[in-house]
């Protein structure tokens, strides 16, 4: 089970998951309203008087912050397709 799943996986999850992420983003208005609120703290950043120096390590922060929640969703994404199998298959739906 384990290793169909994971051949699923490699099969073509990740393309899966991009167009399913595109999709997503296009009918989330949430996101839209997220976008406008990062464009206001952005313009409010750059009206902060800071050096070069904290506003890369500010920079370097935000980054690391985004990176890892890329990483957490896209692992949560996998995980729910995986459960997803496993659930189709113990309920008999799933033929493996």
């Amino acid at each position: 089970m384990e290793q169909l799943i994971e051949k699923l996986i490699e099969a073509g999850t990740e393309q899966f998951m991009d167009k399913s992420r595109t999709e997503l983003e296009g009918q989330d208005t949430v996101y839209l309203k997220d976008v406008k609120d990062t464009e206001y703290l952005e313009e409010r950043y750059m009206e902060l008087d800071l050096s070069n120096k904290q506003r890369r390590i500010i920079g370097d922060y935000i980054a690391c912050i985004q990176t890892a929640n890329s990483r957490y969703a896209e692992i949560s994404y996998v995980a729910g397709i995986m459960d997803a199998v496993r659930c189709l298959s113990s309920w008999g739906n799933l033929k493996i």
